[in-house]
């Protein structure tokens, strides 16, 4: 940690970034796959002809409205795919969640080896610099956080490069006493002789239900400002809501925001019939949960007793059930509309485990653009038996993040990074790698324009 000057906050000074305190130990020794630096790489162009010759329904011209999309709340996301087939062959890429503030940069082999900050720089020199620079405003630079130390202390260091000045780097949780917004002004205490310092700018990482205390209507500039989050940017609730809207918008220029069978608002006695209508198996999501916590895999009956009887002991109501998709094709279930993991590629035991696709985007002066991508795996093999007693969640969780009572840690050895000696075992191409940045695209443009409904 840099020079502390308060509580919980530190001094960030230019020449301040070590990359092996950014990056996870094995991402510093490897190489990205160069399928996945390629993809990186493509231009625009590119990928709209691309993914119309994919996709022979979809619209060029919308295609080009979406990827050239200047976001007004939504500058900086991560996306959450699966890569699914059905009973007839027909793979997809399907969304799962999109979030404000994501992780992803120290999970990132390096593009070019020779730009030691890596997307941190990308992201802050293309994406946030510009904004700030528009940014009519006096105060300093800050970097405000609740968890994940490792990348936002590598974003206050590319901050302090870039801008060539100090930032301040504050932890940001619930109840701060070194951070605080005063008429919409965000100031932090910068020690008895500063006393409290106003921020033109914050580079934000707030995730644990961050409208707590973050107002909407900043006068500090925010990347992202709260107006992301409520959107839909940290409530799956209203990101369904987001991506019904645009489905019918494009509808006849043939693009749409593919995702599970979702079910929005469900009240706590209408789970058990939901259950059953959907054959014996569910997905139920707390609709502002985040980092794997509040999201129930059910399979069976006992996962249903045991969920329902946790849930009527908190405080929600209602909630968000999704189709599961399953570790295999359902027999009954109709073959087009019941999806299934295609799952990594077997290992030597045979075994092949669920995966997600984490893919972190930007806003540009050109557009959105790709930032960072990895995966993680579930626990548990799709192709085993679930032993008596496990959670079904152990075959289908595959989010890296433990809550324990001291903080967050996480499952770093479930980790496949995107480089030489990982990414082959995905069984991913280009053209997934591609249907996964449109399908984030269509998400984040979607949270967006529901944002400026609700607020502008």
């Amino acid at each position: 940690m840099k020079l502390s000057i308060a509580e919980k906050v530190h001094l960030v000074e230019k020449g301040d970034f070590e990359p092996s305190e950014h990056w996870y130990p094995r991402v510093l020794n490897s190489n990205i796959h160069p399928l996945v630096a390629y993809f990186l790489n493509l231009t625009h162009e590119q990928l709209v002809e691309r993914y119309s010759r994919l996709s022979p329904k979809a619209n060029k011209d919308a295609l080009f409205e979406i990827l050239r999309y200047q976001p007004k709340y939504f500058r900086w996301s991560g996306t959450d795919l699966m890569h699914v087939t059905n009973q007839e062959g027909n793979r997809a890429i399907t969304v799962i969640e999109t979030n404000s503030c994501p992780s992803g940069q120290k999970s990132m082999p390096l593009l070019d080896l020779n730009k030691e900050q890596g997307g941190y720089e990308r992201l802050i020199a293309q994406t946030f610099k510009p904004m700030v620079d528009k940014h009519d405003a006096v105060g300093s630079l800050a970097v405000i956080y609740d968890k994940n130390p490792m990348e936002n202390i590598g974003y206050a260091a590319t901050i302090a490069d870039v801008f060539d000045e100090n930032v301040y780097l504050a932890e940001y949780k619930e109840n701060s006493e070194s951070v605080k917004f005063e008429d919409n002004q965000l100031y932090i205490f910068g020690g008895d002789e500063e006393g409290w310092i106003p921020i033109r700018a914050a580079f934000r990482y707030v995730t644990q239900q961050p409208w707590n205390r973050i107002p909407q209507k900043s006068k500090t500039l925010l990347v992202n400002p709260i107006e992301a989050c409520l959107a839909g940017g940290r409530n799956k609730e209203v990101a369904s809501q987001a991506y019904e809207d645009f489905n019918a918008k494009f509808a006849e220029r043939g693009i749409q925001i593919f995702t599970p069978k979702t079910y929005s608002n469900v009240p706590i006695g209408d789970l058990e019939h939901l259950f059953h209508e959907l054959g014996g198996s569910m997905v139920i999501k707390a609709p502002d949960s985040n980092a794997g916590q509040g999201v129930m895999t059910i399979v069976n009956e006992a996962e249903l007793k045991f969920h329902l009887a946790e849930l009527r002991a908190q405080p929600a109501t209602h909630f968000l059930v999704q189709q599961l998709i399953h570790a295999n094709y359902v027999q009954g279930t109709n073959p087009e509309s019941s999806w299934y993991h295609v799952g990594s590629l077997p290992d030597k035991k045979g075994r092949t485990y669920a995966f997600d696709i984490r893919l972190m985007m930007h806003a540009t002066e050109e557009g959105i653009r790709p930032l960072a991508a990895y995966s993680r795996k579930s626990r548990h093999p799709l192709n085993e038996p679930i032993p008596e007693g496990m959670s079904s969640w152990e075959v289908y969780g595959t989010n890296l993040s433990v809550k324990e009572e001291d903080g967050w840690s996480y499952e770093d050895q479930r980790l496949n990074l995107f480089d030489i000696r990982n990414f082959g075992q995905l069984g991913l191409g280009v053209d997934e790698l591609i249907r996964s940045f449109v399908q984030s695209v269509m998400a984040v443009y979607a949270i967006d324009q529901h944002a400026q409904k609700m607020f502008d």
